[in-house]
């Protein structure tokens, strides 16, 4: 008997993965005329440290250290990298404007929602294009051309890309025992097969295990 140990994890845990992808903002505040004392208190929630601390003569060089890298100088107007949990944060506190990714626009999606109907090849994405656009048009919605649009084309391309995945493992056989090649899934997407598949393969191999037995 194979036996497979699987674990899989929450939705929740694989949106807090995406949290770490990085989105483009443009800050409406700047760190260079900020006191110390300040700019630790506006980013004591995020759980930051801001070098140079030491030395306030230095403070047009202010950064934010964070566990996954170094982000800034925050000035205004000037475009700067964040991941998307701290884009989040500065928006909420309204420090900010978010720039939309480019596959978030509508012209783009609609694009690929006709590509994905039209072949079984599932287009490139982003590996967490769902939760990415799940949060900007929760958070970001007056920065994007038309959020609830936006989200209803996210919506069904998930959809047309959940029915190929079910349609493809409908159609597994014996063959899947030397290996199962599928390109251009997303985190989620794996996620949701991860354990079906793992049980299937598990299936065939103890099948493949008896008939050679009996041979």
């Amino acid at each position: 008997m194979v036996t497979n140990v699987v674990e899989e994890l929450a939705h929740q845990e694989v949106h807090f993965i995406a949290e770490d992808e990085e989105i483009i903002i443009v800050p409406n505040f700047s760190l260079q005329h900020v006191r110390k004392q300040v700019s630790q208190s506006f980013f004591c929630s995020c759980r930051v440290r801001i070098s140079n601390q030491n030395n306030p003569l230095r403070l047009s060089t202010l950064q934010v250290h964070l566990l996954g890298g170094t982000y800034g100088p925050f000035r205004p107007q000037i475009p700067v990298g964040v991941p998307l949990w701290l884009a989040v944060f500065l928006k909420k506190q309204g420090k900010c404007n978010v720039i939309p990714p480019r596959w978030l626009e509508v012209t783009t999606l609609n694009s690929v929602i006709e590509l994905e109907r039209g072949d079984d090849v599932f287009q490139a994405l982003p590996i967490h294009y769902v939760e990415l656009a799940t949060d900007l048009c929760k958070y970001a919605r007056e920065d994007l051309q038309d959020w609830s649009l936006s989200c209803d084309l996210v919506d069904s391309i998930r959809s047309v890309r959940h029915n190929k995945i079910q349609s493809g493992l409908r159609s597994l056989d014996t063959r899947a025992l030397k290996g199962v090649k599928l390109n251009n899934l997303t985190a989620l997407e794996v996620n949701l097969i991860r354990p079906f598949m793992s049980r299937a393969l598990g299936h065939f191999l103890d099948a493949n295990a008896g008939r050679m037995k009996r041979m």
